[in-house]
């Protein structure tokens, strides 16, 4: 009866130590990596931020529109004029009453430009006798096309601001998302901190238990004179380290809890628990292969490209500002005059005209010089991206390699907590059979447990690294729909 009550001691211990930690893990909800990015991403405020990048290039780029707007304008005036030496052919007074009216647009599709224009004049002279008074009203309609023949032909000028904007959005687009993967990566790695906490809490807690039942097979046996009173003191020493060791870790997982919660905005994270594989490993792309996605792919080398490219449009924009001014000029309109207001809207009185505007600046120093900056900046750009290339590619050999690495250090790691469980085992026989000390079984449950912490330290560090390979290979952000260990495929 004896030995079944402490049995049921042993048991009951166990169950203590277990649920000491159920709270912060196995009773708890569990999270995954997944899940936790994708809250992140829709309700941290860092991501609408980020979305309003883009919105505002976009707002910008359409100011460029009004450009091809429908102007319209409107000159009315008045003037009153007197002259005290007059004679018969000459008006004592004058009023003159003006009204012009007129709509003009720019047509990016050819750079023209037209203009509808409407005018009245009305002019009262006031003459000496015997000549009296005379009115004069005068209507007319007209209607002016200008064509770009030379410099802006096609409209290529008149589009310019609006396309090179364009490329504007899209390098913001581009980086926008750049910072939304980084942001991601970033409280990635945080949660696989937690993930390695939340092992080594698990080990942690495995190294009480069998502290805790240890000190209770020594009480026992010191009860039945087998050992000596020292090795139930160093039995309750080794459950005293064990309870500090987990309270430290402890503390840990719960401060690593609260900024995750923190972040992702979400309370019930508190009553949460991490669900990640920390041991799986990956299939490898051959460097090769990976080299050739890095490049195809990588955001930040489309973004030099952007750029390349809107510096491209602007210089065919300066190269177009280096010809000449030569414009078609075709006018035609209506005019009509009458001494009464009836009169005058006969518009009886045809006219038309055509003409060349020819206009070039000799020397061209400033064009010049925008146009030499701006083919000195394009071959900054790709220098720029061809040393970026060498730098990602760097990266990626080193996470590669690194990898390869981890993954022969945790089989080593594997191999060497097979060997210190089998030393546990002989140790625990040999201290039974009186053969050896109790300090020899608690030390190699140490080396045991140390040998499991090295192999959750590689583990964290191989999924940290894999992450990092995620996010330079530019899929983290646009594959959220990881497996159930968080790990992108």
């Amino acid at each position: 009866m004896k030995i079944s009550k402490n049995k049921k001691t042993v048991g009951y211990l166990i169950l203590w130590v277990i649920a000491s930690i159920l709270p912060l893990s196995a009773r708890a909800e569990t999270i995954g990596l997944a899940e936790y990015l994708q809250q992140i991403q829709a309700e941290h405020p860092f991501f609408k931020q980020q979305a309003l990048d883009g919105e505002i290039e976009r707002a910008q780029q359409q100011r460029f529109l009004g450009d091809e707007d429908w102007v319209v304008s409107a000159s009315p005036g008045y003037r009153h004029s007197e002259r005290t030496n007059s004679n018969g052919f000459t008006a004592e007074k004058r009023d003159g009453l003006v009204l012009g009216a007129g709509l003009a647009r720019t047509f990016w599709s050819n750079g023209g430009r037209i203009s509808v224009d409407y005018h009245y004049s009305h002019i009262e002279q006031q003459f000496a006798a015997p000549l009296g008074t005379f009115d004069e009203h005068g209507n007319g309609l007209s209607v002016t096309y200008m064509l770009p023949l030379m410099k802006n032909r096609g409209g290529e000028l008149s589009r310019l601001e609006y396309e090179l904007q364009r490329f504007t959005v899209d390098h913001s687009d581009l980086a926008s998302v750049e910072r939304r993967e980084a942001y991601l990566e970033q409280h990635a790695l945080l949660f696989i901190d937690w993930v390695f906490v939340d092992e080594q809490q698990r080990i942690a807690a495995n190294r009480l238990a069998l502290a805790d039942k240890e000190l209770i097979r020594t009480k026992q046996k010191r009860r039945s004179r087998l050992v000596a009173e020292v090795d139930v003191l160093r039995a309750r020493d080794a459950v005293i380290n064990a309870r500090q060791h987990l309270s430290a870790i402890k503390t840990q997982w719960l401060a690593l809890q609260a900024e995750l919660a923190t972040h992702a905005m979400d309370r019930s994270l508190y009553q949460m628990s991490p669900h990640f594989d920390l041991y799986a490993l990956k299939v490898l792309p051959s460097v090769a292969e990976a080299r050739d996605d890095l490049h195809q792919s990588a955001r930040q080398l489309h973004q030099i490209d952007v750029q390349l490219a809107q510096s491209e449009r602007l210089l065919g924009g300066l190269d177009n500002q280096l010809a000449p001014e030569l414009e078609l000029m075709l006018s035609g309109g209506l005019n009509s005059e009458a001494d009464h207001l009836s009169g005058s809207t006969s518009f009886d009185q045809p006219q038309y005209a055509l003409g060349l505007n020819f206009r070039y600046p000799l020397g061209q120093r400033t064009v010049r010089a925008d146009v030499n900056k701006a083919r000195l900046q394009q071959q900054q750009l790709r220098a720029a991206r061809s040393s970026l290339e060498l730098q990602l590619e760097a990266q990626l050999r080193n996470f590669l390699v690194q990898l390869e690495q981890l993954e022969g250090v945790m089989a080593l790691n594997r191999e060497q907590i097979e060997v210190a469980q089998l030393r546990t085992k002989e140790e625990l026989s040999r201290h039974n059979q009186g053969r050896s000390e109790l300090s020899f079984v608690i030390q190699s449950r140490d080396n045991e447990q140390n040998a499991q912490f090295s192999l959750a330290t590689n583990a964290a560090r191989y999924q940290k690294i894999w992450l990092r390979y995620t996010a330079l290979m530019d899929v983290l952000i646009d594959d959220l729909a990881l497996n159930d260990e968080g790990l992108l495929p």
